[in-house]
């Protein structure tokens, strides 16, 4: 029974924290999806997202320690001509549960740094026997979406600009966010666009390992098979109440407890001023470590 309760368990780590990797794949949508009339104007969007960052979370099942996650900007990269950000998630299953259930799951996510919008999404899920792998590009002049489906090509209709479940949480970070307000944007999972809405629900001052922060408490509106926003709980992600949105704490109610994901260190460079968010920060400070 306790067995059944654990695998269940690192299963919910990767509802509240999701994972990102890159595999190949012979299958990719035609030249023709990813061309650009001349004439095309990307919207103008500004954004506080630093050019990398790296974020490491403790994961527990009440107090038992069961994974870690990393969410990283990884730095700007070439997309069919876009320049985006690229960001990289992964989880892990701690030592002791790799034995019966091991999990190892990465996903990936290129956001256009002009429009912040989604360019490309990819996820590769190892967990116990069962793997997937799914890649998503989107046209935004027509609208359209390309998924790759563990090597079977499907192509539909989205909306312009959307989003996709790691893009949406990086695109809330941009915003300038205020309590009792709710947010709504389009998304995309699968072969499915709807839109996804976040409310601002409260402020609080939160303790991790990595430091003290002054934080937001975002609630996404839950969906089914929507990656980070899996509608199997409650969710609430705390993000630092200034310029970076950066997120701290990820809590998510499932029938046998709570999850929840703590930063324990980090690093930013690039864009954001410092000086202006450390002074926010309690005078313990952040554990900060070097990116490579």
């Amino acid at each position: 029974m306790i067995m059944k309760k654990i695998k269940f368990v690192i299963m919910a780590v990767l509802i509240t924290l999701p994972i990102y990797a890159q595999k190949n794949t012979n299958v990719s949508a035609t030249k023709e999806f990813f061309e650009y009339s001349p004439d095309f104007q990307w919207r103008q969007l500004s954004g506080n997202l630093p050019e990398k960052e790296n974020l490491v979370f403790d994961v527990y099942w009440k107090f038992v320690k069961v994974g870690k996650g990393t969410l990283e900007i990884k730095g700007l990269e070439d997309v069919n001509g876009r320049t985006a950000y690229h960001i990289y998630s992964e989880a892990k299953s701690a030592p002791f549960f790799d034995t019966f259930f091991k999990v190892r799951d990465t996903n990936q996510s290129w956001i256009d740094t002009e429009s912040l919008c989604s360019l490309r999404y990819l996820t590769n899920i190892s967990e116990g026997g069962w793997k997937k792998f799914e890649q998503l590009d989107f046209n935004h002049q027509n609208a359209r979406f390309a998924r790759n489906d563990d090597g079977t090509m499907k192509y539909g209709d989205t909306v312009q600009w959307v989003q996709d479940v790691i893009s949406s949480l990086y695109f809330m970070r941009t915003m300038d966010l205020e309590v009792g307000k709710e947010y709504v944007f389009e998304a995309h999972s699968g072969d499915d666009t709807w839109p996804l809405k976040t409310k601002v629900i409260g402020r609080e001052t939160v303790k991790v390992e990595a430091g003290t922060f002054d934080c937001l408490i975002l609630q996404p509106m839950l969906r089914e098979d929507a990656g980070i926003f899996k509608a199997k709980g409650k969710l609430k992600v705390w993000v630092t109440n200034d310029e970076r949105k950066m997120p701290v704490q990820m809590k998510s109610k499932i029938p046998v407890g709570s999850i929840c994901a703590e930063l324990s260190k980090y690093k930013t460079e690039g864009k954001i001023k410092q000086e202006e968010v450390i002074a926010k920060e309690v005078s313990a400070g952040p554990k900060e470590f070097n990116i490579e």
